[in-house]
């Protein structure tokens, strides 16, 4: 560019600016950012209130029925809490699934945390990801065929794999 064309430009960007604060500051097209808000829209009544509340499904009470109602569920959370707990046996069953994952030739270990994620066997694959870098196994993952269940955590999926 030239030293005249960025003096045109320079130019331009002047008399624009001149142009909308002579139309901001003498004119009544920008009223509205101008204005501070009256009291009137501030100002609503009872009615106004009780309409919005009944459009939002919402419900008014007293301060002093409110605390009452606090009053009572902390009460019978009192109740509950002091209640003998009767000794319930929780049986869980962990179903472990056994997959057979399979690792191609050239595949990278952002590929294989991929396939693991998907296949069910890690729950994140950048918590794997950053395991890898960290401990220096992103070169010693092996291509092959290998058996692994869902109960395995991180540490045993990769010495499978490695």
């Amino acid at each position: 560019m030239t030293k005249k064309m960025l003096q045109g430009i320079a130019t331009g960007i002047l008399l624009t600016t001149l142009l909308l604060a002579y139309n901001f500051y003498f004119t009544d097209n920008f009223l509205v950012i101008k204005e501070k808000p009256s009291e009137e829209k501030m100002n609503f009544t009872e009615q106004d209130l009780e309409d919005y509340l009944q459009d939002h499904g919402l419900v008014a009470i007293d301060k002093l029925e409110y605390e009452q109602l606090l009053e009572g569920n902390l009460a019978s959370e009192e109740v509950i809490e002091s209640a003998p707990s009767s000794p319930e046996k929780v049986i869980e069953r962990v179903v472990v699934k056994e997959i057979t994952f399979t690792i191609e030739p050239g595949m990278s270990s952002g590929s294989v945390a991929q396939s693991l994620e998907e296949s069910g066997l890690i729950a994140d694959r950048s918590v794997f990801e950053e395991y890898v870098s960290r401990n220096g196994l992103e070169t010693k993952i092996k291509a092959g065929v290998y058996s692994l269940t869902s109960d395995m955590s991180l540490e045993d999926i990769l010495k499978t794999i490695t």
